[in-house]
């Protein structure tokens, strides 16, 4: 997975499969960003289709030349016939809730990264036994969705920094808090490798995206990371 040396990675969950919103992060200095297939999206409200209705949008995005990512879909909508062909296009990595993740997943990724999403009630020992399966990152949902868009709290530092000690994977933290860019040294702090920012920082426009991003990259700029975890 590819992440900035040295210090955290900005990366941006796009609310839409849209080249305008993706420039519109590279622009501002996104450091990769994430998109999306077979999957309701919850944050933005989204619907996105398969590989054959967004592969063309999906092609657009990673001709920017942002290492991008890829959400596969959810429960029953994971289709490893269409991971594997996604992954001859380009992908830095891709991505799915641990408990969606099929048994073939890790193959069906390569030559990418294959990212797997734990949820809040997922414990250190679940993350290390992915990583020994083979998962290359960890996305680290920490908030039931009845509580998106609250403040970063304590508990999800100190979950951050358990997962740090058991694995030696980038963890990545999506905004299902409102992280706000002072938060991001308490981040770092923690054993982050980069955030995540989705819709519920972002919002949905372009304007909102740049914005939201430089402000964040502005301030990523002052806060290092002990140890860079890029994995092939």
């Amino acid at each position: 997975m590819i992440l900035p040396e040295g210090r955290l990675g900005v990366l941006v969950s796009l609310p839409h499969n849209d080249v305008a919103l993706a420039a519109a992060a590279r622009d501002a200095a996104a450091d990769g960003l994430k998109v999306h297939m077979n999957i309701h999206h919850r944050a933005s409200g989204t619907r996105f289709g398969n590989l054959d209705e967004e592969g063309e949008r999906l092609r657009e995005i990673l001709a920017l030349g942002l290492a991008t990512g890829l959400v596969v879909g959810a429960g029953h909508t994971v289709e490893p016939a269409q991971t594997r062909r996604a992954a001859h296009l380009g992908f830095d990595y891709f991505d799915v809730y641990a408990a969606y993740a099929n048994t073939t997943y890790v193959a069906d990724c390569r030559p990418a990264t294959a990212m797997a999403a734990i949820g809040p009630n997922d414990d250190t020992a679940t993350a290390a036994a992915l990583v020994a399966q083979g998962v290359g990152a960890i996305e680290v949902s920490t908030v039931d969705p009845a509580d998106y868009g609250t403040p970063l709290a304590l508990g999800t530092l100190a979950r951050i920094t358990a997962l740090r000690a058991a694995v030696d994977v980038p963890l990545v933290v999506p905004a299902q808090h409102r992280l706000v860019p002072a938060d991001l040294g308490a981040l770092a702090a923690a054993g982050a490798d980069a955030v995540l920012l989705g819709a519920v920082v972002t919002g949905t426009t372009a304007p909102a995206i740049a914005a939201a991003v430089a402000q964040f990259r502005t301030a990523a700029r002052g806060v290092t990371t002990d140890a860079r975890r890029n994995q092939p």
